[in-house]
């Protein structure tokens, strides 16, 4: 290697090494970021006015606070799930539909509400202390009669 100052100086691979052992990361940890709905992504994706339920009044972060009146299981699922789920249960390419034929958890009600509560993974969140349980059972009850199972 070349010398300067009685350095070894360093050639352009090492810096290209460099660069993409600290700007790659960081680029992927954005995206990820910003995609993931738990994570804080998906923040601008949501319900439209028109599928919301009138007159229900949301709390700053957009969900029922515990304890809020159990309103209906589909107006529950529109404010609390449909951003990531859709708002006919479709789901998207890394998002489940929660509405298909032969569903193994329409027919499982506490496992179910089990999922709700604790979350799944790492695109599913708790809806523990966010959501009351009697919210909690009415989404569920939603989902299951949305897939024939009630």
């Amino acid at each position: 290697m070349p010398e300067s100052n009685g350095k070894p100086s360093r050639g352009g691979l090492f810096w290209l090494g460099v660069a993409a052992a600290v700007v790659l990361p960081a680029a992927l940890s954005l995206i990820f970021w910003g995609t993931t709905p738990a994570v804080g992504g998906w923040s601008q994706v949501g319900v439209s006015p028109s599928e919301s339920s009138a007159g229900v009044d949301y709390s700053e972060n957009g969900r029922l606070p515990v304890g809020a009146a159990t309103t209906s299981g589909r107006s529950l699922y529109l404010q609390n799930c449909s951003k990531c789920h859709g708002a006919n249960l479709a789901g998207t390419v890394t998002i489940p539909a929660l509405k298909r034929p032969n569903w193994p958890y329409s027919k499982d009600r506490d496992l179910l509400i089990k999922i709700i509560h604790q979350g799944r993974g790492l695109t599913m969140p708790s809806f523990d202390g966010r959501l009351s349980n009697q919210q909690i059972e009415a989404i569920a009850d939603y989902i299951q009669s949305e897939n024939g199972a009630k």
